[in-house]
């Protein structure tokens, strides 16, 4: 492969990325949703279920914010991935 089809390979990831990150910002929205009825339903354990799986999705999208604006930039990323095999 040559370079420019590499990068389009490394930007096609983040291009993911970004993707996965935006479906979990939208799940957080429909937890909301869901909190507030099962709080009229008064179902407290599903609702420490919920505030748990927000915490893990919060810290989820942080850390892989933090890696996208690391690494999607080439110059600082420092990826070759072509293969150098004799």
């Amino acid at each position: 492969m040559n370079r420019d089809q590499n990068l389009i390979r490394l930007e096609q990831r983040f291009a993911i990325l970004h993707e996965i990150i935006e479906a979990y910002r939208l799940r957080l929205q429909t937890m909301e949703a869901e909190v507030v009825e099962l709080f009229a339903a008064n179902h407290l354990a599903a609702i420490s279920e919920r505030i748990q799986e927000k915490q893990r999705i919060v810290r989820l999208i942080h850390k892989l914010e933090q890696f996208v604006a690391r690494w999607e930039t080439m110059e600082h990323s420092g990826i070759d991935h072509e293969t150098k095999r004799t």
